[in-house]
């Protein structure tokens, strides 16, 4: 986009920009929505520098590679967009991950603290008629904004069983728990019907109430008129509030019905079975033995480790087989992590905090039975073999992990030109999704290469750069070193050709408009790369 202009005869704005053919387009639109980056505000850069934590040069909170919860100080964690730009399920991840790294912290004092809350004797409700208490929620707008909540309450105490009605601001609330307690016990009431939200948020609250007041805490109906009611029929108010009174009419019904139960108390195995080897299961083991539980690690290769054995670096520097040496070393030299190397899964069978897993171990396959509360999946991922681009039928042409292997052992002093094509075997309609990892691996070792031979001419041909968050500062850093990025339209992919001088590489050039070729002297990066030392290179 090039300019946003208002115009001038009314409140129009003018958009200006040039399409890729080099079209100059203006377009008017009523509204322009402007999509923009994350910054830290200079509140919670103040509060990092009272505190003592160390910031990047974007004033996010400074971690390192292989513990990215872990802020500059032991005992402060850090998650969400204070590390870095990143979106809501990576936010929730690392909430996950802060969480369980503040329990390790924390487990020696777990349960020292707990206060035991003392609930009065069940009170003997069999011979008892039906005598309901129905509160009626506004939930401010929410409900009220739309249905005549007094209306709802004024219906509700015509309705049989109903001793005690009454409307509230906000039912949930502390003030109104203890005022519905009270109520129970004036009123002699022994079903109560609560007409607000959704009982998947809220139920559990109301029946510690009732169990407070001394009710089975299933003697508790809920009528959820807002998710059901107010919020889809927002339009139309006189109908909400008919609607309303119908569900709170249904559900007194039903509290008439109700009967005491009994909830049954299971014992919980506190044995947890973690399923792969790889560094995100032999990380979640640590986690969970770290706070005082057993573990079992299962994996089916020989070694520990899983795919990080075949990386060298990420793309900060940091050494990927040094933490995996060390994570290997701390998870069998625990005394709370079994490892069983060589094992299949063969049988599974349980519930929910008693499971039962049939694994078959070793060289020998003997069956063993484990029993344990929870189950981690971290099975891991292979990486994509290619059927595309020559892989396999020309030794030139190999993967990016291939690559990162290559430049550790050999470097790239004998490189002259590399060209790495990007979405091979994703995107597309067997596998439509984007890994996140394969541009980052691309300008990874694009940058490598130029800082180990400047004079090689890396090209990479791209469909969309999703360099997220803080990686962008590592595409700039590519492109001041002389990487040269090219985009490739789905329909008009690449195309790798044999020929007598060695591989080809052709595609079509969207600022030239017109089609283009590359000749690698070592590889195209299939994630293709190829090797071929050949000195005699037409002219581009």
């Amino acid at each position: 986009m090039h300019t946003i202009d208002p115009k001038l005869d009314d409140d129009a704005l003018i958009l200006k920009y040039a399409t890729e053919t080099g079209e100059f387009i203006e377009e008017e639109f009523d509204l322009v929505v402007l999509s923009v980056g994350m910054e830290i505000s200079p509140q919670v850069v103040q509060l990092a520098e009272n505190i003592g934590l160390d910031l990047n040069e974007d004033n996010f909170c400074s971690t390192e590679p292989f513990h990215p919860v872990n802020a500059s100080l032991d005992g402060i964690f850090v998650c969400g967009a204070f590390q870095g730009p990143k979106d809501i399920p990576q936010s929730i991840m690392e909430a996950s991950a802060a969480a369980c790294a503040s329990s390790m912290t924390l487990s020696e004092s777990r349960g020292t603290e707990i206060q035991t809350k003392i609930i009065p004797d069940e009170i003997d409700v069999a011979e008892m008629a039906p005598r309901i208490g129905v509160f009626v929620c506004n939930c401010g707008i929410n409900i009220g904004g739309v249905v005549d909540v007094p209306a709802v309450a004024e219906y509700a105490k015509t309705l049989p069983n109903v001793v005690f009605t009454d409307e509230n601001l906000f039912t949930c609330s502390q003030d109104t728990q203890e005022k519905i307690k009270k109520v129970i016990h004036e009123n002699n009431i022994n079903r109560v019907v609560v007409a607000a939200c959704s009982p998947t948020t809220h139920e559990a609250l109301f029946q510690d109430s009732l169990e407070e007041s001394g009710l089975n805490k299933y003697l508790f109906e809920m009528a959820n008129i807002r998710n059901q009611d107010s919020w889809v029929h927002r339009d139309d108010p006189e109908a909400a509030t008919e609607k309303a009174k119908d569900l709170v009419r249904m559900a007194a019904a039903r509290a008439s019905l109700l009967e005491p139960l009994r909830a049954k108390t299971i014992t919980v195995n506190k044995r947890a079975l973690v399923i792969g080897g790889g560094v995100a299961g032999m990380t979640a083991a640590l986690g969970v033995a770290d706070q005082g539980f057993d573990v079992v690690l299962i994996e089916k290769n020989p070694q520990l480790g899983g795919l990080a054995r075949e990386l060298t670096e990420t793309i900060e520097g940091a050494d990927i087989q040094e933490h995996l040496s060390d994570l290997v070393a701390r998870v069998e030299q625990h005394d709370r992590i079994q490892a069983l190397t060589e094992s299949l899964i063969v049988g599974f069978g349980g519930f929910k905090g008693n499971f039962t897993t049939e694994i078959m171990v070793g060289p020998g396959m003997y069956e063993r039975k484990i029993d344990h509360g929870v189950t981690i999946l971290a099975t891991g991922a292979d990486e994509y073999k290619p059927t595309e681009y020559l892989y396999g039928q020309d030794d030139g042409v190999m993967t990016q992990i291939e690559l990162d292997k290559r430049l550790y052992e050999r470097g790239a002093d004998d490189l002259n030109r590399v060209i790495m094509i990007q979405c091979v075997g994703s995107r597309n309609e067997e596998n439509p999704n984007c890994s996140r990892i394969c541009c980052q691996s691309a300008i990874k070792n694009a940058i490598q290469i130029k800082e180990q031979n400047p004079e090689t001419d890396v090209y990479v041909l791209y469909r969309d750069i999703r360099t997220y968050g803080l990686m962008e500062r590592y595409y700039r850093e590519a492109r001041r070193l002389g990487v040269i990025f090219f985009r490739f339209e789905k329909e008009h992919p690449p195309l790798v050709e044999h020929g007598e001088n060695g591989l080809t590489v052709r595609f079509k050039d969207h600022v030239l408009r017109g089609k283009s070729r590359r000749q690698p002297t070592s590889w195209p990066s299939a994630q293709a790369c190829a090797h071929r030392k050949t000195k005699n290179w037409p002219p581009l």
